[in-house]
């Protein structure tokens, strides 16, 4: 009896062992949050009136391109007129990059946003093209950007890519991340404050941001479905003041 005894305790010991091994797997697979998705929009920064060009985005995720996106879309609007956007779906990928064939009717500044979902998250980056002579909307964009930024020391543009799910569902918390950036290079240690209304509610919340893994994320829940604007507002101690301008559809 006793030798019985003991085999059926060593038993129980293996597999509680084993069972102790599995869970710290499981537990340490949970805690590795994965690499966010990074999307380069590959374009000319000119291009005449009529003009057919070609607008790629190229989809990584950490050293590995990404050619198994969910969606890729692209949302164009001349300067002023984003209630007037087009919406152009990307075809497969070519070459390791999904792109459209687009041109423009009329001269000005055009601004470019890829909403892309892939692998749980999403982000959508912005870049400009010039159409034709745009110069005088051009020098008067530069303009006004130096009235908002009086004293503003850094000439070169900062970024702020939205990595969030793939859907966000009004009433469910969310957490928004943002990869924040000037030239491609991450900025740390920055204040960054989400400024968040619905369209047509004047009411705005204010929610700041922790960095944590060279990103700035922040939870919060949308009332209600439709579309949401969200200003990300960065400052740093070098005299940094930016601010970056996203929609977020809420369903």
């Amino acid at each position: 009896m006793k030798k019985i005894s003991g085999i059926f305790i060593l038993i129980f010991l293996l597999a509680a062992c084993g069972q102790t091994n599995e869970n710290q797997e499981q537990s340490g697979d949970n805690s590795d949050s994965p690499e966010p998705i990074e999307v380069e929009i590959d374009m000319e920064n000119e291009a005449e009136a009529e003009e057919e060009i070609k607008i790629g985005a190229h989809v990584t995720q950490g050293e590995e391109t990404v050619t198994d996106a969910n969606e890729v879309l692209f949302e164009i609007w001349k300067e002023g007129e984003k209630e007037d956007s087009e919406e152009i779906m990307a075809e497969e990928p070519a070459n390791n990059t999904y792109f459209i064939k687009q041109s423009f009717e009329e001269d000005g500044i055009y601004h470019v946003t890829a909403h892309v979902t892939a692998r749980g998250m999403h982000s959508m980056p912005t870049e400009e093209i010039t159409v034709g002579e745009a110069e005088q909307e051009e020098s008067k964009a530069e303009e006004d950007s130096e009235d908002i930024h009086a004293g503003h020391q850094h000439g070169s543009p900062v970024t702020a890519d939205l990595q969030s799910p793939s859907e966000i569902k009004a009433g469910e918390e969310t957490e928004l991340s943002f990869q924040i950036a000037e030239e491609g290079e991450p900025i740390n240690e920055a204040r960054v404050r989400l400024e968040i209304w619905q369209r047509g509610d004047d009411t705005r919340e204010w929610v700041d941001t922790e960095e944590k893994n060279g990103m700035y994320a922040a939870s919060h829940t949308f009332e209600n479905s439709g579309d949401y604007m969200v200003t990300v507002h960065i400052e740093d101690q070098e005299d940094l003041h930016e601010h970056v301008d996203k929609i977020i559809s809420v369903k």
